[in-house]
Order: C-alpha cells, then structure tokens, then sequence
C-alpha cells in the first residue's frame, strides 16, 4: 500500500511540476484531532505544501512522502488546507530545526511552531515533596468486590480536609514514597499514581458514594481522593532549550530498564524547566581500568557520555517533572543523565 501510495503519489508531482495547492473542495471527516491522539503536529498555514514542509522539518523535500503516509485523511498530496492539523515525525537530529533561509545575504531562522498531543495527559503520576491531601478514602466497593474498575459504584470515607460535591469528577490516587540515590545524593519525594476518575453521585451523613467512570490501574480499598485537575494534553515543542542539569529518578511503573513511551520522572522542578521542552538523555560511557590496585592511574581518562535517546517534559512540580521518553537508543536506567 506505502509504495502504490508513493508511486501515485510521484505521478502526481510530475504532472503538476511539483506544485502542490493549498486549495480544495470539502475536508475530509477522518480528522487527527489533538488531544485525543497523542504525538507531534503541525497546523497547516496558507501557501505551506507537503514538499516545502519535509524540507523544514527534515531538510529534505524528498522525505514528503512520509509526511503523508502518516496522514491517512490525506486522499490527495496536492490538496492541504489551511487550518488543518497533521502529525508529524521525528527524524535525528533535522526534524524540528528551523530552516535557514537568505533574505539580502542576512541569515533569517524561519520558525516553525509545532505541538506535541499527549492523550493520558490528566492521569499521568506525579512526584512532589509533600503528599497531596486526601478528600477521603475508599472503604468498599457496592457488591464487596476486592479489586475496583470502571462502572463500579464505591463507598467513600471523607477526611474532611475538603469537600466531594454531588455531579463533579474526582480522581482516585495512592502514593509511594520515593528515596532514590541520584548523582551520589539521596533524592526524597512522593510518588503519585493516579488510578481511576470517579463522578459524585450522592453525599451521606457519614459516607460517600461515588461511580467509577474511568480506571486506568486497579483500584483498591483505602486508595485515596484528590480534586481532578484538567492538564493540558497540547504542548508547543521547544527542541532546543537551555540545558539542565538532570537525571532520571525513576519510571511511573519502576522498570529497570526504561524505553520508548515510557513516562518517567527527573529531579528538576518547575523553576528550571517547562512542559513542552526536549531534552536529550546521556549515559556514562566508562573505561575500564583492570590494572591491580597500586598501578591504576591517578587521573583515569574519561570518554564523551553517550547519548541514548531523547524525551519530552509533560508535567512540572516543585522537585521534580513528569516526562516522556520519545525515543531509546540505549536502554535507559534510573540516575542516566539529562541535559
């Protein structure tokens, strides 16, 4: 299907001297709509093409292609509107660079505004120093069920340090405590997962009842309640911020080894860094010395770290950050550095 599309395509290009309109009939139904599916994308403007947008994101006009094969509500390449959101990929180190273009021998950067779509963006976990108050606990589940899930009506424990009101979205959370030694330093905070939404249904004298709406982990009795907090699951992408000194505390889910998609966390807060930024992670490249104990050097010689792949901010708080790994070419493990 990829090569009929390309060698269609490629036609296509011919026959119109390799230009392509921005003008067209009726839009196609079968949108890419942000926030509801997650990844790169770029907002179509007037007089942009498929051929003139691969050579700003990848420096090559021959990789359009591969901007359309991700768009499968593109039926024709030379029909692109204005207005239109379409995803976009990462390719090395040339995708999201701005194109260098001459204007009367001055260098002029031609920036180029994408986003970044993350679907799971208001039940991604969290670490802060301090535990986020509980509104209550769960003490049972309706038929006595021991593991809870979506549709599940649950019976609620108000602590009293707030208030559940009948008709609003809550959400379900338990905490973990974090101790971790990170770049020879102990590193300390709370671990929050966030494990189901909930809706109010009615407020008792003495109790809660609540309907499980959507679970993303089980849920069990004594998990906690928190306020729902409506994240914004688009990020304008800053490929290239300011660098950082960071390292990797941990993943969501404490892998070992961490990969592709992973959501992790590292120790740098909300004063330093900001959703939407891409950092690249490093690992120690060692030399291994095996000369006895009297003969090693004094200054042993220290190798260029490697970069074994990148990720994306989603979240901020006081000590540390929500992120996403975009991409490994290593595997990634706990106090891996981050610049």
């Amino acid at each position: 299907m990829r090569n009929r599309k390309t060698m269609i395509a490629a036609f296509a290009l011919t026959i119109l001297g390799f230009a392509f309109c921005s003008m067209g009939f009726a839009k196609d139904n079968n949108e890419f709509i942000p926030g509801d599916d997650s990844g790169f994308y770029y907002t179509i403007k007037k007089g942009d093409t498929l051929w003139d947008l691969s050579e700003k994101f990848y420096n090559s006009q021959w990789d359009w292609p591969g901007l359309w094969e991700m768009n499968d509500d593109i039926k024709n390449p030379h029909w692109i509107y204005p207005g239109k959101k379409i995803r976009i990929f990462l390719k090395g180190k040339a995708a999201l660079k701005p194109k260098i273009v001459k204007v009367k021998k001055q260098v002029v950067p031609v920036k180029i505004e994408t986003s970044f779509s993350f679907s799971k963006m208001d039940h991604i976990g969290f670490i802060r120093k301090k535990a986020q108050p509980s509104l209550g606990a769960i003490i049972k589940e309706q038929e006595g069920n021991l593991m809870m899930s979506a549709d599940d009506i649950i019976y609620i424990k108000p602590s009293g340090k707030g208030t559940m009101i009948p008709g609003r979205i809550y959400q379900i959370f338990t905490t973990i405590p974090v101790e971790e030694k990170i770049n020879d330093q102990v590193f300390k905070g709370v671990k929050h997962l966030i494990k189901a939404q909930i809706k109010i249904l009615e407020h008792k004298v003495t109790y809660v009842t609540a309907l499980i709406t959507n679970a993303y982990r089980a849920v069990h009795k004594g998990d906690m309640i928190m306020e729902y907090y409506k994240r914004d699951s688009i990020l304008t992408v800053e490929d290239n911020p300011d660098p950082i000194d960071a390292r990797i505390i941990c993943s969501e889910n404490n892998n070992l080894m961490i990969n592709d998609y992973t959501i992790a966390f590292i120790n740098t807060g909300k004063t330093k860094i900001k959703p939407g930024q891409i950092y690249s992670i490093l690992r120690t490249n060692e030399l291994k010395d095996n000369t006895p104990w009297p003969q090693k050097k004094k200054n042993p010689i220290k190798l260029e770290n490697l970069k074994s792949g990148k990720l994306i901010v989603l979240h901020t708080e006081d000590i540390a950050s929500t992120v996403i790994i975009l991409s490994s070419k290593y595997a990634i493990h706990p106090d891996d550095m981050v610049n």
